[in-house]
């Protein structure tokens, strides 16, 4: 295997991050893509690696697993460069959902989303149980028509109670964080 794809789960501690970029380096391995986050207190880690020479897996999640500790969850999976099936390439777009925390709300959601063909690269739920925001980066295939998807979303999650919107990536950028525009839409 010259190429990974790994995830570690744990409850929360200082180090941990090290404790695994330690044993990729050890193993010969250069980190591409990360994506680390806190989640009630546990760890989650996923990224991908590439290796200068090829790989065991097996010896790979063995040696992260003795680096870390006795309830950690490693995964460790050989990585394609290509996706096995294609997802739709498209403008990025931005959902965000506010209101009551309420059981069924993510899953009306992704619902909403997956009935369309749209794909969520990113997500995330913060808030408390009054007022919950879900905020969710997803890719509107090129044939949908943006403005029937963005009047569809909010008269659905209307009718659970829920305040929406999609907005293209640079709108919700430009509206969200401080900074000039030009600088903003050009990523600077």
């Amino acid at each position: 295997m010259k190429q990974a794809i790994i995830s570690v789960l744990l409850p929360d501690r200082v180090g941990i991050l090290r404790d695994v970029t330690r044993v990729v380096f050890d193993q010969g391995g250069n980190i591409v893509v990360i994506r680390q986050t806190i989640v009630h207190g546990f760890f989650s880690l996923v990224f991908t690696v590439v290796f200068e020479r090829p790989a065991d897996p097996a010896a790979l999640s063995a040696a992260l697993t003795g680096a870390l500790d006795a309830d950690a969850a490693v995964t460790v999976r050989p990585f394609a460069k290509t996706p096995p099936t294609p997802l739709p390439a498209g403008p990025t777009y931005v959902v965000t959902t506010h209101g009551p925390d309420r059981p069924g709300t993510v899953y009306g959601i992704s619902q909403f989303l997956v009935d369309r063909g749209i794909n969520i690269i990113d997500w995330m739920v913060e808030g408390e149980q009054d007022d919950v925001v879900y905020i969710a980066e997803v890719v509107l295939p090129p044939e949908a028509d943006f403005r029937q998807v963005q009047i569809d979303f909010r008269a659905e999650m209307a009718r659970r109670g829920l305040r929406a919107s999609i907005c293209h990536q640079n709108i919700f950028r430009a509206t969200s964080e401080i900074g000039a525009i030009h600088n903003l839409l050009s990523g600077n």
